[in-house]
């Protein structure tokens, strides 16, 4: 998907199993990370979480009215709405601007294809690339980060600089 291209609308559900669509957040600006709460490799999941557990504590005021975070795993048979409350806890996440979202397979696998986000199981674990996303207000995609070679800063500067728009 390029820059700029309408993100299409999804549905999938929270931790608290309510229904979260792309379409219900217009207006708003939407940053988006994928993870499965079981990957043992500090510098995958655990720091893309750290990223939006930064963006939480720097955007506070925005969070939940211009700002929402959407972490979504690519794990959805063990990533239950439970299991994703569970992790949010330990982020000590605002549940208010920030959401943990799993879906049916088939729903992971199409969010997931929106973004070129790829994951596969491997030997009991999750082979996974690392995809960041921010979409604006009017729901275009104005970046896809992939890998995790950038700071919680510059992402931070990137969502301040998409709230400004």
């Amino acid at each position: 998907m390029a820059i700029g291209a309408a993100v299409p609308d999804f549905a999938l559900i929270d931790q608290q199993r309510q229904r979260v669509t792309l379409a219900g957040l217009s207006g708003k600006v939407v940053a988006v990370n994928f993870v499965y709460t079981r990957c043992a490799l500090p510098q995958f999941c655990l720091r893309m979480s750290n990223n939006f557990a930064a963006l939480q504590k720097r955007f506070a005021r925005e969070l939940g009215g211009e700002l929402v975070l959407l972490t979504i795993t690519f794990d959805p048979e063990r990533d239950t709405p439970e299991a994703l409350a569970s992790y949010a806890s330990r982020w000590q996440a605002n549940l208010a601007g920030w959401h943990f979202l799993t879906g049916s397979s088939a729903d992971i696998r199409r969010v997931c294809g929106f973004f070129g986000q790829e994951a596969f199981a491997d030997e009991g674990l999750m082979n996974h690339s690392l995809h960041t996303v921010v979409i604006g207000r009017t729901g275009t995609l104005v970046a896809n980060i992939e890998g995790n070679q950038f700071t919680a800063e510059q992402l931070g500067d990137l969502v301040a600089a998409t709230l400004r728009r």
